[in-house]
């Protein structure tokens, strides 16, 4: 019964020797180890569960701290109810939908933020200035 199919199967079949007059038709010893066999995929399913969350709190940290600091750089006035409005909009995120917004919000950090990851600002005058890297740290 390692697979979800027959464990679906042994339980309506359980439920229904359960419903009726079948008692005696359980398998006590079969069903001793699927019990013990759910015990510990249920173990396993809270550990995932919790290191999901735990996962989840993370991306959804770094996610708000790049967005504040790159609403504090674009100096937007509609930008704070944007910011709230988003971030209330992650936590019913899907963790697919939640790396796709890691990952858009880190470039257009990385934009912001430019000198941080060791990269010249970006210049869009073609103005001849500092050439160097280590000038803009």
């Amino acid at each position: 019964m390692t697979n979800h199919n027959s464990g679906q199967k042994y339980i309506d079949e359980l439920l229904i020797s359960l419903k009726g007059d079948k008692l005696s038709e359980i398998d006590f010893d079969e069903l001793t180890e699927w019990l013990q066999e759910i015990k510990t995929t249920l173990d396993n399913s809270c550990e995932l569960q919790s290191e999901l969350k735990l996962m989840r709190e993370d991306y959804f940290s770094r996610i708000a701290g790049m967005v504040k600091a790159v609403t504090i750089v674009e100096r937007s006035s509609a930008a704070p109810e944007k910011v709230l409005a988003y971030l209330e909009d992650l936590e019913n995120l899907k963790a697919a939908e939640l790396i796709e917004q890691y990952r858009k919000t880190s470039h257009r950090f990385r934009i912001a933020f430019p000198t941080t990851f060791g990269l010249p600002p970006v210049s869009y005058n073609n103005s001849t200035g500092l050439k160097e890297t280590q000038d803009y740290k």
